[in-house]
């Protein structure tokens, strides 16, 4: 072992003095958005592969993901029966589609398609496949497991290694829902990274980011694709379109060797000060570590570009900018600058904390998970528990944030635990329901649902139930056996109800559920969800299955994504009312209502980037209010933390609103990341998770008698 070792030690030294690798001659293709749903997609894609010649062709072919329309196992059965026989392999990275409204998360494209993100050598050039997917999201996001991997591949390459990087959305030019793109930018700067490939945007485009060419293409059925030649030190790049009519053009001609490394450095002269009224920050872009003569420099501040202009620094290519934050809100703000060098852009994002003294909400702490926090949490007493995807139950101290217990799952963790009396239940990725003792963390008992375990789990006496894929479960809460179990004819990855002795719940079957605690019978089904605005035929797309249901006063609630509010009778299922926004409002569909005081509080969609929440009487469904928070809600949901309603965004801001009228108190924006949790709290502390794997606890904001009677009288 210890001669082993020498010669390992031997051979790595002489590769960091080798030059790099001779580069051959061969081509490859990019081809992306096969959508495999029906005969005519898996027909063209058949085609594709049979046109392809039986030698000289192509070494490999890249697909950057919409492989299927549903990420059904019928359907990655039928791409995979469209590519057999193909002469060249291919390789697939996820789309949102595979992933989206997939009952096994990524299994099934794992089965088929093989690993979620890899990487291989072909002909002295490096090849990267990543996955920018989110379970259950259309949005993008690099897992940070996932980062620290490409971090390890790359630092094993010979310097100059021609790189190519292949994902599924895209970044660098406008519209981009990637959140931590910068990372990924930062990861790939020091790195001769020829050319990334994308698809999602279904349009042939080319653009360039931080010195990197893209390349986007339309969907393959919608017959276009690139082919890369790799010849005479140089990637020749050629579009090939066959409709509306065949056609191939030469795009890029893309030199293999020399691309500098450079990155954009910026550092605060007052680092840790957010109680300062001006901040101030140095930039400089620099290549192998000096500084590169730059024509000019720009900034943005939270999106808005032009309201700052910095200044050229004394020395060595810094520029200046003072921010006065003195009329910024409380929370998380982002400086975008840029460099420009030779015609090239460079940018970078800062993020900041503005917190100004007697804020009336302030970061009181922020507890780092080791991966994705896509769940809400749970507060029980002092303990705040939240899932991560690094497979991690957390149990936080709510006043401190310090780690009291962590148990580890066998896959990731998307439900939001459940807490019955001295019990935590958690269902994971790994198939499994967990029962876990609420102080210690010690595992009580485990049950096999037979699939990734999405939805949030409840307890009504000894039955604890969940739902699963094409399954409803009712499990013994003691022993963990199963006591019943229910079929239907999808997956389930919202909340489980409560009412007197029953369990409710929607399912992406387009029923909402009732069933009795006891038998697991069920008491009634209702069928909804259509297209057309909720006045068509039913459709898979708008099932009630986001928006968990939610119950008062013999009357059960829901959203279904065709942007109606449905009210139902709770002895049977028959419909009260229904809802909808009013013109101009945000769409319903993906926020939980909350219930409760004869009123019904839900968040509308946002994606107008209005972000309403509303209020609509409980007996009527008549509109009582309407909130604009500005943010996103989309799939976070109204909770009542103290005397006022919480609710969060996709960009992580977190909107208090006073419950009778509709005011909104205040707002504060968390660490830069997307956040798909709802908030959670009490009249002391509002916590919310992030998909930058962040737990963050802000002060409650107390509301003063007199704005509360000012807010009345309006």
């Amino acid at each position: 072992m210890r001669i082993r070792r020498t010669c390992l030690t031997a051979a790595a030294l002489v590769l960091l003095v080798w030059p790099r690798a001779a580069i051959a001659d061969f081509s490859f293709l990019h081809i992306t958005d096969a959508h495999v749903a029906s005969a005519r997609n898996a027909g063209a894609l058949k085609s594709f592969v049979e046109a392809l010649p039986a030698s000289g062709g192509p070494a490999f072919i890249v697909h950057t993901g919409d492989v299927t329309e549903l990420g059904t196992e019928q359907e990655f059965a039928a791409y995979r029966d469209a590519t057999i026989g193909s002469p060249a392999p291919i390789y697939a990275v996820p789309g949102n589609h595979d992933v989206r409204w997939a009952p096994t998360g990524k299994e099934e494209f794992t089965r088929f398609c093989g690993p979620l993100f890899r990487s291989f050598d072909h002909g002295g050039c490096h090849f990267v496949l990543l996955d920018s997917t989110v379970v259950l999201e259309h949005w993008g996001h690099f897992d940070g497991g996932q980062l620290s991997w490409l971090r390890g591949d790359l630092r094993k390459l010979r310097k100059g290694t021609p790189v190519f990087v292949f994902f599924h959305h895209w970044l660098g030019r406008e519209g981009t829902n990637i959140d931590n793109a910068t990372e990924l930018l930062s990861i790939l700067a020091p790195y001769n990274v020829v050319a990334m490939f994308v698809g999602h945007g279904h349009s042939d485009l080319a653009w360039r980011v931080n010195g990197i060419q893209c390349f986007m293409a339309r969907g393959l059925y919608q017959g276009s694709h690139y082919e890369v030649r790799v010849r005479d030190g140089r990637a020749e790049v050629i579009r090939h379109v066959s409709s509306p009519a065949s056609s191939a053009a030469v795009v890029a001609a893309l030199p293999l060797t020399g691309r500098p490394a450079r990155r954009l450095a910026a550092e605060w002269d007052d680092p840790g000060r957010e109680v300062l009224a001006r901040r101030r920050l140095r930039y400089r872009l620099t290549e192998e570590g000096r500084p590169v003569r730059t024509d000019r420099a720009s900034c943005a501040l939270d999106g808005k570009p032009g309201l700052l202009e910095p200044q050229a620094g004394p020395r060595d290519g810094w520029f200046v900018i003072e921010v006065d934050v003195s009329a910024l809100a409380p929370g998380w703000h982002v400086l975008r600058v840029s460099a420009t060098a030779h015609a090239e852009t460079y940018a970078t994002d800062v993020g900041f904390l503005v917190q100004p003294i007697g804020a009336s909400a302030r970061s009181q702490w922020v507890t780092q998970t080791k991966s994705t926090v896509q769940g809400s949490a749970v507060l029980s007493g002092d303990m705040l528990l939240v899932g991560s995807f690094d497979g991690r139950i957390y149990a936080l101290d709510a006043a401190t944030g310090r780690p009291r217990w962590q148990y580890e799952t066998g896959g990731a963790v998307y439900a939001t635990p459940f807490v019955s009396e001295d019990t935590v239940y958690v269902g994971s990725m790994d198939h499994y329901l967990y029962a876990l003792d609420l102080r210690t963390g010690r595992r009580r008992w485990r049950y096999d649902a037979g699939s990734p375990v999405l939805s949030s789990a409840s307890a009504i006496g000894a039955t604890v139930c969940v739902g699963s894929n094409r399954s409803i479960h009712g499990v013994d809460a003691g022993s963990g056996k199963q006591k019943w179990r229910l079929d239907a004819r999808s997956f389930f990855q919202s909340r489980v109800a409560t009412a007197g002795n029953r369990f409710i719940l929607g399912g992406w079957d387009n029923t909402l559920y009732c069933v009795d605690a006891d038998t697991g019978t069920a008491a009634w089904r209702v069928q909804m969800g259509r297209t057309n605005g909720g006045r068509g035929n039913l459709s898979f797309y708008y099932s009630p299955a986001i928006a968990s249901p939610a119950v008062a006063q013999g009357c059960v609630y829901v959203c279904t994504n065709d942007g109606v509010l449905h009210a139902l009778n709770l002895s049977d299922g028959s419909e009260r009312w229904i809802a909808r926004a009013p013109a101009g409002g945000d769409t319903l569909g993906y926020s939980s209502p909350l219930a409760g005081g004869g009123r019904v509080y839900v968040g509308g969609l946002g994606e107008k980037g209005q972000g309403d929440c509303y209020a609509f009487d409980a007996a009527s469904g008549e509109l009582i209010w309407r909130c604009s928070t500005g943010a996103d809600n989309y799939d976070s949901s109204p909770a009542m933390v103290g005397r006022l309603i919480a609710i969060g965004s996709v960009q992580g801001r977190v909107t208090w609103i006073e419950p009778r009228t509709g005011a909104i108190v205040c707002a504060f924006q968390t660490r830069p990341g997307y956040s798909f949790s709802s908030p959670v709290g009490d009249g002391a502390r509002t916590f919310i998770g992030s998909m930058n794997g962040s737990v963050t606890a802000v002060t409650t904001p107390v509301v003063a008698e007199q704005t509360k009677q000012r807010s009345e009288e309006r």
